[in-house]
């Protein structure tokens, strides 16, 4: 299974109100198109692979395999919850589902003053 397929079920499962829209690999142009027109008054949650690494090295063979997803939280321009609350709750779902938190960043849409957070995750798989 896709490390981004294994991390849209953990937000699923969930069903994080907060969370208006899941995306895994990309937002579709039309979606981005339709946002930015209606005042990004959505918050999108988008799902990015960024490993799956071969790991678990003995006699030349390999038994698990490395999963990381980039978890990027565009937040609505009228978001009116404590997004640091909103942000632990996401990590402490994935750290529940045998997920580590790697590392976060935050920054700002240039262009629609739009907040931006980006959690990485990861998981050994055995295979």
């Amino acid at each position: 299974m896709k490390a981004v397929d294994m991390a849209a079920q953990v937000i699923n499962v969930a069903s994080l109100s907060w969370i208006d829209n899941l995306y895994l690999d990309f937002i579709p142009e039309d979606d981005l198109k339709n946002e930015d027109q209606s005042g990004n008054n959505v918050t999108d949650c988008l799902l990015i692979g960024t490993d799956n690494s071969p790991t678990g090295w003995g006699n030349d063979k390999f038994s698990q395999l490395s999963k990381a997803v980039e978890i990027q939280l565009f937040y609505s321009l009228n978001f009116n919850l404590d997004t640091d609350q909103c942000e632990v709750s996401l990590m402490k779902l994935f750290l529940n589902a045998g997920w580590q938190i790697n590392r976060q960043s935050e920054s700002q849409d240039p262009d629609t003053g739009q907040a931006i957070k980006t959690i990485y995750v990861s998981k050994i798989i055995n295979i």
